[in-house]
């Protein structure tokens, strides 16, 4: 996507895989994409992801094969063999199938719990939370960057950054609260609250390895980054 991704990630590139209902939501998937390339990830999706994002968004919204080709990416590759994966959701399948075949370390998604936890152990990926994933690897100049561009786009009625900064606690409080003092001003009012489940997997979030004991993550962490 942003930095380039294509059909595939190299062994070397952590690529993030993102689900439909994220690639569905703008300013998320704006905060992801704009800032993977200086928080050292790629994001990406897949046909699958694309068009059930699409079918999901507002007549007026920008599509996400639009926004895809603006940035230059191309789809993540369709996976095979979907209906091994009998611990994971049967619509979240397929996407799981095109994570893997992506060579994908995380999904994220905002249904973490459609994720079974033997299909995920299986293939070696984490599935996170937005917000928490945002707030563990989304870099402070890249958090700063992306602020900035929403500013910049936002001009009927105009916005500071500060007031953006405050607008994110509003879906993304743990990224918010990551970066508080960025700018001096009290987060918005949270519109619903976190999902019972955040975080599925073995692999930790912050320094990617696989952890021999997935009952000592919290919150997407090992016991070594925490």
């Amino acid at each position: 996507m942003t930095s380039g991704k294509t059909s595939s990630a190299p062994d070397d590139v952590t690529f993030v895989f993102l689900d439909a209902n994220v690639v569905a939501k703008p300013v998320t998937r704006t905060l992801l994409m704009v800032g993977a390339s200086r928080s050292g990830l790629v994001v990406g999706w897949s046909a699958t992801a694309e068009a059930e994002a699409a079918r999901h968004m507002r007549p007026n919204a920008t599509r996400p094969a639009d926004v895809r080709r603006r940035y230059g990416g191309e789809l993540a590759p369709t996976g095979t063999v979907a209906g091994r994966f009998e611990a994971t959701d049967a619509k979240d399948r397929q996407l799981l199938a095109d994570a893997e075949a992506a060579g994908a370390r995380f999904i994220v998604t905002e249904d973490v719990d459609d994720y079974g936890v033997d299909d995920l152990a299986s293939v070696g990926i984490s599935v996170a939370n937005p917000d928490l994933f945002l707030a563990a690897r989304l870099t402070r100049e890249a958090y700063s960057m992306v602020i900035q561009r929403f500013v910049e786009l936002q001009v009927n009625p105009p916005t500071t950054p500060a007031q953006f900064h405050a607008a994110i606690a509003r879906n993304h409080p743990r990224l918010f609260a990551a970066h508080a003092d960025l700018y001096e001003v009290e987060p918005e009012r949270g519109i619903h609250g976190e999902p019972e489940v955040i975080f599925r997997g073995a692999r930790c979030l912050r320094c990617e390895r696989i952890i021999a004991d997935p009952a000592t993550i919290i919150d997407g962490l090992g016991p070594e980054c925490r």
